[in-house]
């Protein structure tokens, strides 16, 4: 026996509403009460209704979809700023197509190919790789800490925290708490983004000091990456403070130096970037930069709907602050 599924109009009927105005509420159109919205949501609820959303989408043009693609959905600061964006945008009745493309440059771009042919209304993107030839269609794209020629791709903005000002705090910070030997320590990628800032903030503020600070870099994802610490391990003992690119880079250090007389913080401070939880209101232990990333994914949702709505937005850079852990003494 076939069990007949409820349509439209059962929910009208349930609601007691024309189908006009469900339809409305499925939509998201206005013309319709708060009281009104919660009875049809509920009517759906109890009858278990699920609109047709390749027919509405047909209808409107419109999927009701966002493309979001970030390099891996396991490290803490993607995995919570994927949790932001998507609860932001269910809010406005929009889903989630989630891209992990482990920071591979093929993945990121059969994923923007992908989500570009089957009408996503708009994309936010965590991206370190060459995209420029998937920005020239009119698709709406919020860039997280990566900016382009919003000239050549008005459909484009950008959110970003204020790398500069977190490589000034940094160095601050590790001065303000007693440390005159300096070093910064990170990759770069090889498309220039907002990260790149980091050092040069951080390298001003130790200039205008007249603090003696060390480099130690390497391009990312190199034969180089893999030595990179140990260069650091080799000269530590002329470094007594650290600003290290993020989190995982301070935390990888952290490990190395249990196997060596180094003593954090008494004899070396370090600084990450970041500021992730390692769980659920559990602090890591690495004192960091932090980024506000409930406000970073809310912002990029709210901004990504404006340039669907064919509004006007301006690229937006968010303040960040030092959270004191383990890694620094007191000030």
């Amino acid at each position: 026996m076939t069990i007949k599924q409820p349509n439209i109009k059962d929910v009208a009927k349930k609601a007691h509403v024309s189908i006009a105005t469900v339809s409305r509420v499925i939509n998201n159109k206005d013309g319709f009460s708060h009281e009104t919205l919660l009875r049809v949501r509920k009517a759906m609820s109890e009858l278990d209704y699920q609109p047709n959303r390749v027919a509405q989408a047909l209808k409107s043009d419109s999927m009701r979809i966002v493309a979001l693609s970030v390099p891996f959905v396991w490290h803490p600061f993607y995995a919570e700023f994927c949790y932001y964006v998507e609860l932001e945008l269910k809010k406005y009745g929009y889903g989630t197509l989630l891209s992990n493309n482990q920071s591979d440059p093929q993945s990121e771009l059969d994923f923007l190919k992908m989500a570009q042919e089957n009408k996503v209304d708009g994309i936010i993107g965590i991206t370190y790789n060459n995209i420029d030839p998937y920005l020239t269609s009119n698709i709406p794209f919020v860039s997280i800490d990566r900016f382009f020629d919003t000239t050549k791709y008005p459909y484009v903005t950008t959110i970003t925290s204020d790398n500069w000002q977190g490589g000034q705090i940094a160095c601050r910070e590790l001065i303000n708490r007693g440390s005159n030997k300096l070093a910064f320590v990170g990759e770069f990628a090889q498309y220039p983004n907002g990260a790149l800032n980091r050092k040069k903030g951080f390298i001003s503020f130790a200039k205008d000091n007249d603090v003696s600070y060390q480099i130690f870099e390497c391009p990312e994802k190199s034969l180089e990456s893999s030595q990179l610490l140990n260069r650091v391990l080799e000269n530590i003992y002329n470094i007594d403070g650290i600003f290290a690119v993020n989190d995982e880079t301070a935390y990888q250090l952290l490990l190395k130096l249990q196997n060596i007389s180094v003593k954090v913080p008494d004899d070396l401070q370090i600084i990450g970037y970041d500021g992730f939880n390692i769980m659920k209101n559990t602090p890591s232990p690495i004192s960091s930069i932090a980024q506000p990333v409930d406000v970073i994914a809310k912002t990029a949702a709210i901004n990504l709907l404006k340039l669907i709505n064919k509004e006007n937005v301006s690229d937006v850079t968010i303040p960040v602050s030092f959270r004191p852990a383990k890694t620094t003494r007191p000030s």
